[in-house]
């Protein structure tokens, strides 16, 4: 009997055709560090913002077990913006991650949990187009940090094709001696550092009402807003070069 496999795609084995082609209009981001408590969902929940704002509509796909994202979407009530949220003694695994981007918007936004193994960080990033890192100005934090960087480049996802990487500063003042260490640090790394998010409780306000900073209005808010915007516009330009650019995914 002839081998009809590669012509009839529903004799393919189950492993084979759990490989999704994911849809070239939709840009996933990928949240994540190994440290807890470095911001992960302050970025996640601000990013979200700044796309549905820009009238874009977003998935927040929230795999920390916390949810703190997931009801963060509950209180903004926001059209643009769904959550879809992931069972707390449930493992990470590719096939369904795969199957929720299929029903996901055309921006994914991932909200991933602190001490990801390298098993969950292989399957997120296998999904993933760009990778946002954010680091306190710690000394822990700082090589917890060092430590994620290698462990997502050697991830065997990574190796096969690499993503966009981008550290972000976060709760950072500025004039101290700590963040002049972590400014030489992001430097090192050889990947793009793209802002400093200053130390202010408005984010923890913000989020505990289903806000962001970039809701308010009025000049005290404009360096903020600025932040997000640079932010906004360098995962732009990623979208336009992995549509554009073959092989650049």
């Amino acid at each position: 009997m002839p081998n009809n496999t590669k012509s009839d795609p529903t004799l393919a084995p189950p492993s084979a055709r759990r490989v999704v082609r994911q849809d070239e209009r939709r840009l996933v981001i990928l949240i994540a560090n190994s440290k807890g408590g470095c911001g992960k969902t302050t970025l996640a929940t601000n990013l979200t913002a700044y796309f549905s704002l820009a009238g874009q509509a977003v998935t927040l796909l929230d795999l920390d077990p916390q949810q703190s994202a997931t009801q963060w979407v509950r209180l903004r009530q926001d059209p643009m913006v769904e959550a879809l949220g992931w069972p707390a003694d449930e493992p990470v695994s590719l096939g369904r991650l795969q199957d929720q981007l299929q029903r996901a918007r055309d921006v994914v936004v991932i909200d991933s949990p602190a001490g990801m193994d390298r098993h969950t960080l292989d399957h997120v990033l296998r999904v993933a187009q760009v990778v946002l890192i954010p680091v306190l100005p710690s000394p822990i934090d700082i090589r917890a940090t060092t430590r994620f960087v290698q462990n997502v480049m050697l991830a065997p996802s990574y190796q096969r094709r690499p993503r966009r990487l981008a550290v972000i500063a976060n709760r950072a003042r500025t004039r101290t001696r700590m963040y002049e260490a972590l400014r030489q640090f992001l430097a090192s790394l050889k990947i793009p550092y793209l802002v400093t998010l200053r130390d202010t409780q408005q984010y923890v306000q913000a989020m505990a009402d289903g806000g962001s900073m970039l809701d308010p209005s009025g000049p005290r808010h404009q360096a903020d807003q600025r932040h997000w915007r640079l932010i906004g516009e360098w995962l732009e330009v990623q979208r336009h070069l992995i549509r554009s650019l073959p092989g650049f995914r």
